[in-house]
């Protein structure tokens, strides 16, 4: 037998099976895309709508300076918006007061709306938050760059027509150079005031949270939201007039208070110390008409542009976005936009999914039939799309039944039981007696034995210890020491109760102010405190309704793309990948509607409309609409989840008809569905 030296190889085959690739994840696919998306809606749409406003509002301003139609001319009107002071003052309100509140509103947007049930939790909630601190930075901020904006223009144009505006720093004196303009501070804290009552109005309606709407979006920009914004921001801004004139006055007041602090004069009185003379009266701003008359049009002119703002942005920013067509596999992309983290993305990806998975159109059916068809990728496109929806879906369900409550931290582990280590035990010797000689000891090891810790001559020293001789001196130091040491206790002691007694004191102020109040405030006044507090601190069926189903229009959107496509599927499910799923999805959202039916008959009981002869008191009457509002919102909450639902089970249901008893189902879901099949 010959050997040859050729060493032998296996033959290579094109049949070895390669592993399947899994989908890209949403950040390196579809994020981007929507992220891009949004940004040219902010920059094209938002921002180019706010310059124009602010363009508008510099140029009335501009007109009015220069003294209106009649004093400028038609001529001058048509040219003051484009003269370069315009332009530039324009631009510096967009750019100082307009951008800082998108900005932190885009930079500020969370997926989680409050949960909190009542205005007193709300706010407590707010100030916990770190984007509380910043709003009101930057409204303050923007809202005195508006008043520095709007002094500037008017020493620009009001000179002529109207004389000198008196907005400088300082007030024109020889002889106190240096004094503060009382006008100019008033505009400062008419603004201030109003930058803080906007962050309390945008805190309430919790508008740094992200406005989930669906198809058509409620959100429109038409006349009538014009005409809203214009009647929100003329009250709104009146009232935070009042309430800076009341500010301004009752800080006149008080401050002179701060003239009798020590040394505190030397630096207040080259600037402030006019302050301190004339009358003082709750009444002193109101003699200023003037002074008010622009103090409310400059609030008019920074909340409206606020308000335009944000209006756009909730307009804008929930638009449905389709970018699935701008990437080779669109029906990954939309997939994997599915699986994101961020709830946002999660939302736009829905949306574009529910358009495919409803559409007619020849485009959309050989997208599904893709789906469905996929086999490029594992899990296959059905299998993770179904996965995504479901859990979303379950998610969501353990929280209704848990009604908003946060899960449940999981049981430690049980340490495990302790075992006392045995020791060895001694052997026993067999022999009980030393076997060894034992030698004398020498005469140095017996005094070395009797100096040791344990010798005969410590233990004659710890005996006679008592005896030993003390110095007269070291007596003395000791009861000097020793008292002043005890005395030094003594007076810690006494410290610290004074200090607790102090607190304790500081708080029993509040409830000495408060019975104060009510032995000597009148009774309207008190009835009038009495009723805004029950309505700041009552909780609001509502809002605990939307607490327990935070994210429902992503459970909505859920429901219709698993119940279209389930529907799909009949025809355009070639392999029957879909029919594995679908007792899943039915049970899911059955169990889904018996919890929110179970709930909304709740609801319902907490309200009985009263009999026709019932003879109610105006306080109850208005107390019982209140209830009849709370329950008819609660409803609409859990009514926008349960309609979706059994318009998603009943479509189903109408599609497959008595295909449905192929499938196997749990006992109390079959009893459920079978209602749907003798319904449809």
């Amino acid at each position: 037998m010959s050997r040859t030296s050729t060493p032998l190889r296996a033959i290579p085959s094109s049949l070895a099976s390669k592993a399947s690739p899994s989908l890209p994840p949403a950040s390196e696919i579809y994020e981007p895309l929507i992220k891009s998306n949004l940004r040219q809606r902010l920059t094209n749409r938002i921002f180019a709508f706010s310059i124009g406003c602010c363009w508008l509002e510099t140029t009335l301003w501009t007109i009015w300076g220069i003294g209106g139609r009649h004093a400028a001319g038609v001529k001058t009107m048509l040219v003051a918006p484009f003269w370069p002071s315009t332009l530039l003052v324009a631009a510096m309100t967009w750019l100082a007061v307009v951008v800082p509140v998108i900005v932190i509103r885009k930079t500020q947007l969370t997926a989680s709306r409050t949960t909190a049930s009542s205005p007193a939790k709300i706010w407590r909630s707010a100030q916990s938050k770190k984007s509380t601190r910043h709003a009101l930075i930057t409204y303050s901020a923007s809202a005195i760059a508006a008043t520095i904006l709007h002094a500037g223009l008017a020493y620009i144009n009001e000179p002529e027509a109207h004389g000198d505006p008196r907005l400088t720093l300082f007030v024109k004196s020889r002889r106190y150079p240096y004094y503060l303009n009382p006008r100019l501070l008033f505009l400062f804290l008419s603004q201030i005031t109003l930058a803080f009552g906007s962050l309390i109005r945008n805190v309430m309606l919790d508008r740094f949270a992200f406005r989930w709407s669906l198809p058509p979006n409620k959100y429109r920009f038409n006349v009538f939201e014009l005409i809203r914004i214009l009647v929100v921001v003329s009250v709104f801004t009146s009232a935070s007039l009042f309430c800076a004139c009341i500010s301004f006055a009752t800080i006149r007041i008080i401050f002179p208070i701060l003239f009798k602090i020590p040394l505190l004069p030397l630096i207040l009185r080259p600037f402030t110390g006019h302050f301190v003379r004339g009358s003082l009266t709750l009444l002193l701003p109101f003699y200023h008409f003037g002074l008010l008359f622009r103090a409310w049009f400059v609030g008019f002119a920074t909340l409206f542009v606020w308000e335009i703002s944000e209006l756009m942005f909730d307009v804008m920013i929930p638009q449905p976005i389709n970018v699935s067509h701008l990437v080779a596999d669109p029906t990954a992309a939309l997939i994997s936009g599915l699986s994101s983290s961020d709830k946002i993305i999660k939302f736009f990806a829905l949306l574009e999914m529910a358009d495919i998975a409803s559409n007619d159109s020849p485009a959309a059916s050989s997208r599904r039939s893709e789906l469905f068809a996929d086999q490029k990728y594992s899990p296959n496109q059905w299998r993770q799309l179904c996965r995504e929806c479901l859990l979303l879906l379950g998610h969501d369900y353990q929280l209704f039944l848990r009604r908003g409550a946060p899960a449940p931290a999981p049981p430690k582990p049980s340490p495990p039981p302790k075992t006392e280590p045995q020791l060895p035990a001694t052997p026993t010797p067999l022999l009980r007696k030393d076997i060894f000689k034992k030698e004398k000891s020498s005469p140095i090891r017996a005094v070395l034995d009797s100096l040791a810790s344990d010798g005969s001559v410590a233990q004659a020293v710890d005996e006679g210890a008592g005896s030993i001789y003390v110095p007269k001196l070291i007596k003395n130091v000791e009861g000097a020491v020793l008292p002043q040491l005890e005395k030094s206790k003594d007076e810690v002691v006494r410290s610290v109760a004074g200090v607790t007694g102090a607190a304790t004191k500081i708080t029993g102020i509040n409830e000495i102010v408060k019975s104060m109040a009510d032995r000597h405030a009148p009774a309207a006044a008190k009835k009038l405190a009495s009723h805004w507090k029950d309505w700041w601190e009552k909780e609001r069926q509502s809002k605990v309704v939307e607490g327990c189903i935070p994210f429902r229009e992503l459970d909505v959107l859920a429901v219709e793309v698993l119940s279209h496509l389930v529907c799909a599927s009949l025809s355009e499910d070639r392999y029957g990948v879909v029919q594995r799923d679908t007792p899943k999805i039915i049970e899911a959202m059955l169990s889904f509607l018996s919890a929110v039916e179970e709930y909304q008959i709740e609801i319902n009981a907490l309200y009985q409309t009263p009999p026709p002869d019932a003879n109610l008191s105006p306080a109850e009457l208005l107390e019982n609409e209140t209830k009849r509002m709370e329950a008819e919102k609660a409803s609409n909450s859990l009514g926008l989840v349960g309609n979706a639902l059994k318009e998603g089970v009943a479509r189903i249901t109408r599609t497959f008809g008595d295909k449905l008893l192929a499938f196997k189902f749990p006992p109390q879901t079959a009893k459920k569905l079978q209602g749907f099949l003798d319904y449809c």
